[in-house]
């Protein structure tokens, strides 16, 4: 009888323990039916050297990490992600009290307009604008590679923008 209650318990654990989790979130009527996967090159229309290149690696890590679809090769992907990189713009957002010509942080925003597309049909069935911005600070040493940072957090913003749009119903 004892043997029979605990395999019960057990039992009742093990369903409990298992309802309603999955990895991932939950899909976009679009892009129900939808698996996998591929982000093509993002094309790169600013001066800003590698905001394309960027944007492409955010949009990939973004989908990996939210887990809702799996990356594959281009001829097995059920869709392609393409876009392109269209504005990438600085501005002041704080200067210095004592002198108004001395910037102390600069806010960078990067605006894509991408394109999700079926590759068996080639039907265009999601697509949009996202934008970020990431922000660094002018602390008299390397400027350049605090705007690197900024441009890199921005495009992960945008990713997780475009990525939260496939995965909210």
């Amino acid at each position: 009888m004892k043997r029979l209650l605990c395999l019960g318990l057990g039992l009742l654990t093990l369903s409990l323990g298992s309802c309603g989790y999955h990895a991932g979130g939950l899909v976009n009527k679009k892009l129900e039916g939808v698996k996998t996967f591929y982000v093509t090159m993002f094309d790169n229309l600013t001066t800003y050297p590698n905001a394309g290149m960027l944007m492409t690696s955010a949009i990939g890590n973004s989908l990996q990490a939210d887990g809702t679809f799996r990356m594959a090769a281009p001829g097995v992907a059920d869709v392609e992600i393409s876009g392109s990189v269209t504005s990438v713009t600085i501005e002041q957002s704080l200067v210095d009290w004592k002198d108004t010509h001395l910037s102390l942080e600069f806010r960078i925003t990067m605006q894509v307009d991408y394109k999700v597309k079926r590759v068996s049909d080639g039907k265009v069935i999601k697509e949009g604008t996202a934008s970020g911005d990431g922000s660094y600070y002018n602390t008299g040493g390397n400027v350049q590679s605090g705007r690197d940072a900024a441009l890199s957090y921005a495009a992960r913003k945008v990713a997780e923008e475009i990525v939260a749009s496939f995965t909210t119903p």
